[in-house]
């Protein structure tokens, strides 16, 4: 008997490829809860942003390599080892005394996560009946949902009893649950073809300098010290283009084929998700910082605030992927909805600072409802625009450029917080104690906040704008 039927049924591979992917995603949401703690303890308030680019920015570069690597040496194995790495980045983040070491510990972590994510998909393939692997897909969608809804809560209540450390500890446990219970499930090994082996490793490199290249140019050119490297990302950044433009066409197998993106349903769609990242995340990595300094809430208070916002956007999630499968319509959602989301988050910036609790979740809950009808369309879209022959390369565009804006997106916001900021002040102060006890420093703070939200609403109006002349209308 082919071994992969032993465990057909894909409620029986809930453990098996739930822990991780929750682990993936909820890390994404849990950070940005401890980041005025963080801050607190560490200083350098600036440099918070550093925690999730780095995270996002390892995610995506591992997740290509350990598809190419779990063909050849197997992907259980190949599981075993992003544990194995995420654990470490869990351990190195949590004995961090800066936020450089911190830093670099999640990258680490990002490094194991992105195999996390890549890898669970794989396995459903691997352990799971044909007939089988649609309901198994949908369950790993469903995990992935609940970890990015319940990660700010989860991340809120840890930072409350365990401190910031706890946020990173406490993941230690869980990681070591997967690594036996994967050991536990034997996981058949078909060695790739040769033909599959082959990997697009210039493009690859190409990319990822790309991705961080401009990342850093953007995140360090707010600070006269790091200008010099500022310079270097953006001179590695035209470097890497360059060299896409001169590798890509004389690929056999590029990572992302040039004939894919003349495809104008496609393109603009990678646009779409490219701000659909900086919007998001820069939102979720705001908030926090929003909350702690011109509201004076503690993680707790802002975590079950934020769930209305991450609860919409698994709701509507939902919602619109029926509602596209009913209608056959796709752009007309997100169309109708952004417009929301951008008014929503500009009267954040406007009334938020003073709003009332119940009407500010409010704002959250509406805003996640909107912004969360865009991924289900993208994905639809692109999946039908896509020839057969690079289907598989085109939906991983689609996590590519959500994960790429998110890191530039960061980094955009970021920088024009500190911008705008008032210079000299003690970081721990101002997040323990708010900006409150100084008016000068509260309207300050207010208006560098103005000035973020504003230009995410920016990020959500371009968004808005692609989907808008996205020619695929409708699903075929």
């Amino acid at each position: 008997m082919d071994q992969s039927r032993r465990y057909a049924s894909p409620f029986a591979l809930l453990p098996v490829i739930g822990i991780p992917v929750f682990l993936a995603v909820a890390n994404q949401t849990m950070i940005s809860i401890a980041l005025p703690d963080i801050g607190a303890d560490l200083g350098q308030i600036r440099r918070l942003p550093w925690l999730v680019m780095g995270y996002m920015l390892a995610l995506t570069v591992a997740g290509p390599i350990y598809g190419v690597l779990g063909d050849v040496w197997g992907r259980a194995r190949m599981m075993q080892v992003a544990l194995a790495v995420y654990i470490l980045g869990s351990v190195l983040c949590a004995a961090s005394g800066s936020i450089e070491f911190l830093a670099a510990g999640r990258l680490v972590q990002g490094l194991g996560g992105g195999g996390l994510m890549a890898l669970s998909q794989a396995l459903i393939a691997d352990l799971v009946a044909p007939r089988d692997r649609g309901r198994a897909q949908g369950n790993n969608a469903a995990i992935s949902v609940l970890a990015s809804t319940l990660g700010p809560l989860v991340g809120g209540v840890t930072v409350a009893t365990l401190g910031w450390r706890g946020i990173f500890l406490t993941t230690v446990p869980l990681a070591l649950l997967a690594m036996v219970v994967l050991a536990r499930h034997p996981v058949p090994h078909h060695p790739a073809a040769e033909g599959r082996k082959r990997f697009d490793l210039g493009g690859f490199l190409a990319l990822l300098v790309l991705a961080f290249g401009l990342t850093a140019a953007i995140e360090l050119a707010g600070d006269s010290q790091t200008r010099l490297w500022a310079g270097l990302g953006a001179a590695s950044a035209i470097a890497a283009i360059a060299a896409l433009v001169r590798l890509e066409p004389r690929a056999a197998n590029p990572v992302f084929p040039p004939a894919l993106f003349s495809v104008r349903a496609i393109n603009r769609a990678s646009i779409m998700v490219f701000f659909h990242g900086a919007a998001l995340v820069s939102l979720v990595t705001t908030i926090p910082l929003f909350h702690a300094i011109l509201r004076t809430d503690g993680a707790l208070a802002t975590a079950t605030a934020m769930l209305a916002l991450t609860v919409g956007f698994g709701i509507a999630g939902f919602i619109t992927g029926n509602l596209v499968t009913m209608t056959g319509r796709t752009t007309l959602f997100p169309s109708l909805a952004l417009p929301v989301t951008a008014m929503m988050v500009l009267f954040l910036a406007f009334r938020g600072a003073g709003l009332e609790r119940g009407p500010l979740i409010a704002c959250y809950l509406v805003t996640g409802l909107s912004l969360g009808t865009v991924m289900s369309v993208m994905n639809t879209i692109v999946q039908q625009a896509a020839p057969q022959a690079v289907l598989g390369r085109a939906a991983g565009s689609v996590t590519f450029f959500r994960s790429i804006g998110a890191s530039v997106g960061t980094a955009i916001t970021s920088l024009v917080l500190f911008l705008v900021a008032p210079d000299g002040t003690d970081a721990g102060a101002i997040l323990v104690g708010g900006a409150g006890a100084d008016p000068a420093s509260h309207a300050a703070w207010h208006a560098a906040f103005q000035a973020t939200f504003v230009t995410i609403a920016a990020f959500i109006a371009i968004e808005w704008f692609m989907g808008v002349v996205n020619p695929a209308r409708r699903v075929e």
